[in-house]
């Protein structure tokens, strides 16, 4: 009798019971796109779980599948998205900095180029001056810019409003003092604009008028070193470098 043959039977193969986990090459694809370095991610997860993972390729699969540590690979990705995050902060910091340093330094030099002494009406024809004789009681002390009723009338250099008002034969009034003690009145005004505070030169504090002792619309200037007697204006704007 011839021996007895063992019939071939089928075996399944065990279940896969634990132990390394598969990527496949498309959701390593989804993590390049999140900006994630995948590359340097599966590296270090190999050498984390070098314990209990290997690198296997079937020629049998479709998709080409990477053998690692998905707890590895996890942990590493998280880490190397909060580094992400961490210099993101930073480079978000950097660049606030730099703009309010920017800013600081257009303002510094708006600053610096910008007038520190001006006339007080820009449209003007001048009338009479310091020292003249006529409708005044003694010689005229200041210097009268002709000039339509409503214009305005500019601080001619920073300074801080000290009183506003109607005085008499000078009319609606303001006066500023500025930085060297230099007080300048500014008179017959039909408007204030300005009653308190500092102002910057050319900023416009009131208007054109014929208030007080007044012929005709003008604004009477005067000018008062140290807020004594009055010296004529356009000398003393002159000296500031004004052109007149």
């Amino acid at each position: 009798m011839p021996p007895r043959r063992h019939a071939r039977g089928r075996h399944r193969r065990p279940k896969n019971t634990g132990g390394p986990a598969y990527v496949t090459a498309a959701t390593l694809a989804a993590f390049t796109v999140s900006g994630i370095n995948v590359p340097d991610a599966i590296g270090d997860a190999r050498q984390a779980a070098s314990s209990t993972s290997t690198a296997q390729t079937s020629s049998t699969d479709a998709p080409q599948r990477v053998q690692i540590s998905a707890v590895a690979l996890r942990d590493t990705l998280a880490e190397q998205q909060e580094e992400r995050a961490s210099r993101l902060r930073v480079a978000r910091v950097s660049m606030i900095r730099a703009a309010q340093q920017a800013a600081e330094q257009a303002r510094a030099e708006a600053e610096a180029r910008r007038p520190k002494w001006v006339l007080p009406v820009v449209a003007f024809r001048l009338t009479a001056g310091f020292g003249d004789w006529g409708l005044w009681s003694g010689t005229h002390t200041g210097q009268d810019f002709a000039a339509p009723a409503g214009s305005p009338v500019r601080s001619v250099g920073d300074g801080r409003i000290v009183s506003t008002g109607y005085d008499g034969a000078y009319g609606n009034k303001i006066v500023v003092e500025h930085a060297d003690g230099t007080v300048t009145w500014y008179c017959h005004l039909l408007g204030i604009t300005r009653t308190d505070g500092t102002v910057k030169a050319g900023e416009i504090i009131g208007s054109v008028g014929s208030t007080g002792n007044s012929t005709g619309d003008h604004l009477h200037l005067e000018v008062r070193p140290g807020g004594g007697d009055p010296v004529p204006p356009l000398t003393w704007l002159r000296r500031q470098g004004v052109r007149i």
